[in-house]
């Protein structure tokens, strides 16, 4: 091999090198969290976008974007969001956080959650009236947007349900 071409090589590869750190660099910057798990009883899996596995969930462990939370008979989970939403999600019961954009300058989120199975319970933090905010709770059969206040959806039902009413 020349010289010239050893040169152009080895510029190629560093060139190669640069990019590929940057990416990873860039993806760490724009994957924060977008909250936590606050409260956990029994066993709760957690799964974060490209893990091939789900893993026990531990009191602290961040919520990223696309996550995918799964409590067990008898367990419990409750996830803190970044807009002071708060989600207590019952025994057998799964989402997926496939939409969270927050904007508290612009007074504006929106946040959509799929209910896969069972019942979530959610208390809003605060009411956002900025263009484009919408908070939706999906399920298998219907797909429902909560505004402010507290809610409760059961995937089996496809509904809401407020506590207090039947």
């Amino acid at each position: 091999m020349s010289f010239c071409t050893k040169k152009i090589f080895t510029l190629a590869l560093a060139g190669l090198m640069f990019l590929l750190a940057m990416s990873v660099l860039s993806w760490a910057v724009n994957d924060q969290p977008i909250g936590s798990i606050t409260a956990i009883g029994g066993e709760v899996f957690l799964s974060h976008r490209g893990d091939t596995a789900a893993f026990p969930a531990m009191l602290g462990d961040p919520i990223y974007l696309k996550d995918y939370i799964q409590t067990e008979k008898d367990s419990r989970v409750q996830i803190l969001l970044q807009d002071d939403s708060l989600l207590n999600l019952a025994q057998n019961t799964a989402i997926q956080i496939t939409e969270h954009i927050y904007f508290p300058e612009e007074n504006r989120r929106s946040v959509i959650i799929q209910l896969l199975m069972g019942k979530v319970r959610g208390i809003m933090g605060r009411y956002f009236k900025g263009s484009g905010s919408r908070y939706i709770i999906s399920t298998p059969t219907n797909t429902i947007e909560v505004e402010h206040g507290h809610f409760v959806v059961d995937a089996a039902l496809g509904r809401i349900q407020y506590p207090g009413r039947r």
